[in-house]
């Protein structure tokens, strides 16, 4: 592709109307007053980006930027003479500059991400030129040779920082690195345009980008990660609103660091793209520890656990004591199924974060899960975890960091709904009543998020499905009807308003699970015909994601959905065939090696294939039945070996695999099975 660049007619006229309209000066090099009058031989002094100034020659320090991979210039049209501001505005006074790039206000507040309307995808990367000049890839050579000797130069610890006239502009500033490479371009308009406006002039309308805020949630400007093009905004007097018109635009060479901010910003709404900016930022910068951290949740979002481990494990050995890193691998983990592992990573991350007591509440309520779950759930254990997650995530909630604040309340619900599980699933006094508290309580903090923090419905719907996942452990005792119909509900705004295929896939996977749960309160509350409505609206949910032909978790969960339909027919309706017809797509789904978290249970699997045993038989599928009931039986006596089954469980399977092995006259195999269910009786069950 040939090199195309920002070009300026040199028409006078023209020239002249752009100088009248736009008085455009680099990033605090002066101020209005210091123009030189006529004659005046000594030079101007350079203002920095921190307003102060210093003589020609003073060493300073400047930000150094990395270098640019494979460059590629993108045109950028000159025609900045078109931009006028939405309402006039009189020409402002170059005051003392503020900041050559938006990285911070004056309080000095790191930056962090803020989520931008737009929806588009990943561009191709082309770095940004201007008048011949690429940043990260000219040199001090090539730009006095392009544009002569500069009007002013100055010194610092890092390089050299140049001052030129480029007509129509006035005022350039060229940043170097210690080998003379072009670092950056500043340019500072002297009043603001519409950001719109500008990207589209400047061919940037095709890009996502991504807007830059301190951490009290101040917008300071806007970046566009494949260009190297970074818009500072005009201050706004409501700190809340962002005025987003343009003051400086700044090129600097392509860097992970705009990527990773875009990664973040993203990450919770459009996954696939935050992987992908996190991967672009992996192969910029191979070591960046925040970029792993980043593709590890991204990963999550998708259901690619192992990956996910992967990438947080590798943020973790680059950056070890980051406690939120060291989270994200523990989460990571118990999505993967392995309980034991992400026990001991939540453990270090709450030693870790002491410093940081948002991040330590985060991770006192996630130990509290992990100890509530697995084969031997404590639930007292997980309740004082949660308790404690609980008290110190309500000394944050009033935060004037808006990050904080929000995740001290996010927190806080899902501390609750913790509780709430550890109630339903343990040994507590008045358990309904409690659960029933804990739900009220949860729902006002959700619709407190929703109201005051600006969030999403999803809110809601986590309160709506742990709701439901609870009155599964209280075995029906809650009507489920209203959190039924608000999953429904919150689920469906959520996956239409999702702009990408795979957060629409995870949203569906979330609201079949919750609906798998409904159908469950249903079979115990004995409404069959509401059991298997709720069944089929998880199934269609469950296909329409697509999630069975990737992750072996959907899968079975597809499996467990098709058992429990014919489960229905055959145990309360005693239709056998058409249970076989539902257990025909349940048994390839159930019968491949089970996820890591269906080996907790591993014998609840062996119980659903000895049940489709007795149906197949009963449909005079008789070699099959036998196979499975024999599968089943293999799937219980592991249970017993990892001590969640008493061996009495075995009692069943080997009487029913000795009553049709005499049926299909072998009588050996008969006498076998029945020894073994003699040796495993301890309880009768018919």
């Amino acid at each position: 592709m040939p090199i195309r660049q920002i070009r300026f007619t040199r028409n006078l006229s023209l020239a002249s109307l752009v100088l009248g309209i736009l008085s455009v000066a680099i990033v605090g090099l002066a101020m209005a007053g210091d123009q030189r009058p006529p004659g005046r031989s000594r030079p101007e002094p350079v203002r920095l980006a921190d307003g102060s100034a210093s003589q020609p020659g003073e060493v300073r320090n400047l930000p150094m930027g990395e270098p640019t991979p494979a460059p590629r210039q993108l045109a950028v049209p000159s025609r900045l003479d078109h931009l006028e501001p939405t309402t006039p505005v009189a020409p402002a006074t170059i005051a003392p500059a503020t900041a050559a790039k938006p990285e911070a206000t004056n309080r000095g507040a790191p930056l962090v991400p803020v989520p931008d309307a737009k929806n588009l995808g990943p561009a191709e990367i082309e770095v940004t030129s201007f008048h011949g000049i690429t940043p990260g890839a000219s040199t001090r050579n090539d730009v006095e040779k392009t544009w002569g000797k500069p009007k002013d130069s100055r010194k610092t610890d890092t390089g050299l920082t140049q001052l030129y006239s480029v007509d129509p502009f006035q005022r350039i500033e060229v940043a170097y690195s210690s080998d003379n490479r072009v670092t950056s371009l500043v340019i500072r308009l002297e009043r603001g345009f519409p950001a719109a406006q500008v990207a589209e002039q400047l061919e940037l309308s095709k890009v996502q980008p991504v807007l830059v805020s301190n951490e009290l949630g101040e917008v300071l400007g806007q970046s566009y990660p494949e260009r190297g093009v970074l818009f500072s905004f005009e201050p706004a007097t409501d700190p809340s609103k962002a005025l987003k018109k343009v003051t400086h635009i700044v090129l600097e060479p392509i860097t992970a660091e705009s990527f990773v901010l875009r990664a973040e910003t993203n990450i919770d709404i459009r996954p696939e793209f935050s992987l992908n900016d996190a991967e672009r930022a992996i192969k910029l910068q191979p070591g960046n520890a925040r970029a792993l951290w980043l593709r590890s949740r991204a990963l999550t979002s998708l259901g690619q656990h192992e990956q996910a481990v992967t990438s947080a494990s590798e943020a973790v050995r680059l950056s070890p004591r980051d406690a939120r890193y060291q989270l994200t691998k523990a989460q990571t983990l118990r999505q993967a199924g392995r309980i034991d592992d992400a026990t001991q990573e939540a453990e270090k991350a709450i030693a870790l974060s002491e410093k940081r007591p948002h991040v330590k509440a985060r991770a006192l309520c996630l130990l509290g899960d992990l100890k509530g779950s697995g084969t031997h759930p404590d639930q007292k254990q997980a309740m004082q975890l949660h308790m404690q997650a609980l008290q110190t995530a309500e000394g944050l909630i009033s935060d004037k960091h808006p990050a904080i604040r929000v995740a001290a309340k996010e927190v806080l619900l899902d501390a609750h709904l913790g509780a709430l599980h550890d109630i339903t699933c343990g040994a507590w006094r008045e358990k309904e009543r409690s659960a029933e508290n804990w739900i009220v309580k949860a729902t006002e903090i959700a619709q407190n998020l929703i109201k005051a923090e600006s969030g999403s419905d999803e809110y809601l719907f986590r309160v709506s499905t742990r709701a439901l996942s609870a009155d599964v452990g209280l075995q029906g005792k809650l009507d489920p009807v209203k959190w039924a119909k608000e999953v429904v509900r919150s689920g469906e705004v959520l996956i239409s308003g999702a702009p990408e295929v795979g957060r629409k896939a995870e949203l569906q996977w979330q609201v079949a699970l919750s609906l798998y749960d409904v159908m469950q309160v249903y079979q115990m509350r004995s409404n069959q015909d509401e059991a298997l409505r709720h069944g089929e609206l998880a199934i269609g949910y469950l296909e329409k994601s697509g999630r069975q032909n990737k992750s072996p978790s959907a899968a079975y969960l597809l499996g467990r959905t098709y058992f429990r339909m014919g489960a229905v027919h055959a145990n309360n309706r005693q239709d056998h065939r058409t249970a076989v017809i539902w257990f025909e797509k349940a048994v390839p789904l159930l019968g491949k090696s089970p996820p890591q978290e269906a080996m907790i249970d591993i014998g609840r699997l062996g119980d659903s294939f000895v049940s489709m045993g007795v149906s197949y038989w009963s449909a005079g599928h008789r070699k099959k039945a036998v196979a499975l009931t024999t599968h089943g039986a293999d799937l219980i006596e592991e249970a017993v070996r990892n001590g969640t089954h008493d061996r009495s469980v075995l009692v069943i399977p080997y009487t029913n695999l000795a009553a049709m092995n005499r049926e299909l006259g072998d009588s050996a195999g008969a006498a076998r099975m029945q020894e073994l269910a003699e040796k495993a009786k301890g309880s009768t069950i018919r």
